[in-house]
């Protein structure tokens, strides 16, 4: 019995301090908001945390709309659900990134500004179909 008791007073400290070192070495997800991808590494480096590699095709400079549109009512949708911060950079220039996807019929576009990633799409070339980032279905 006190060998039980010694044990049942020793395992929740041991348990505790190894679930805080296993804590303390993760890696950390940057908020939405706080995504980089002024550099094509960091553009790349997101796609492979979405299980993507991908094609750099183009690129070319947009405005991020005032008004939800009803073309943009959709992508606006979509980024708010995928936590991106589209609508808080309303008005500013940034650039549309769009990449072919390894291992899919898919295309990927990336919308920055100001360094930040803000916007993220899949969508299918043939049909125009947008998907959300991880190549699923929105609607």
């Amino acid at each position: 019995m006190k060998r039980f008791l010694k044990y049942l007073l020793i395992l929740p400290p041991a348990v505790l301090c190894c679930i805080a070192v296993i804590l303390s070495h993760q890696k950390r997800m940057p908020a939405a908001d706080e995504i980089r991808a002024a550099a094509e590494s960091d553009r790349s480096a997101w796609l492979m945390l979405q299980g993507w590699k991908g094609e750099l095709l183009h690129s070319r400079p947009v405005t991020v709309p005032y008004e939800i549109t009803d073309t943009f009512a959709d992508y606006a949708a979509l980024q708010t659900r995928q936590r991106l911060p589209l609508m808080q950079y309303a008005g500013k220039h940034g650039v549309l990134y769009t990449y072919r996807l390894e291992n899919s019929d898919l295309y990927a576009e990336l919308l920055t500004a100001d360094g930040m990633l803000v916007g993220a799409q899949c969508y299918e070339p043939e049909t125009g179909r947008m998907l959300n980032i991880h190549g699923k279905a929105i609607f």
